[in-house]
């Protein structure tokens, strides 16, 4: 049985080590990304570039502030502090900014001359909603787990 646990453990470690580097790599690529985004501007002097460039690095730079409360769950989840109310609100955080994103999209759609990837927007507020709920739903578990621990 403990041999069991201590397997249990080391694939829970493994994981979160995997999904780390993941989010690290999600990050930097991001970041990359937009600073070869930045090179694009200044090589490309037509006037719909910059109505193509703004959503596009709008959504990197979405994706930086993502990865990185992520990676503070993982971190959190590493050190045994699962069923904190610091997860719950960092999830909030991420159906928040999806949401703004989808919102953003949304609102591009009916300022950029230019057809961009605004008709996603639905999808944007979708996934922000139901991260939001999430965060909801852990914030309860979070309440009935204290409450138990309250309980003699």
């Amino acid at each position: 049985m403990l041999e069991k646990n201590k397997i249990a453990q080391k694939r829970e470690r493994r994981l979160i080590e995997v999904l780390s580097i993941f989010c690290v790599f999600v990050f930097m690529s991001s970041l990359f990304h937009n600073i070869t985004l930045c090179y694009d501007l200044g090589k490309d002097d037509t006037e719909t570039f910059i109505w193509l460039m703004i959503p596009e690095s709008v959504a990197m730079l979405l994706m930086v502030f993502c990865s990185a409360l992520i990676f503070k769950i993982l971190f959190n989840l590493k050190h045994k502090r699962v069923f904190i109310r610091e997860n719950a609100r960092l999830v909030q955080f991420i159906g928040l900014a999806v949401m703004a994103y989808g919102t953003f999209l949304g609102l591009w759609k009916f300022v950029s001359p230019v057809e961009t990837i605004a008709f996603m927007h639905n999808m944007f507020l979708l996934l922000g909603a139901f991260f939001v709920l999430i965060g909801s739903v852990f914030k309860a578990g979070i309440r009935i787990k204290e409450e138990q621990d309250l309980t003699i």
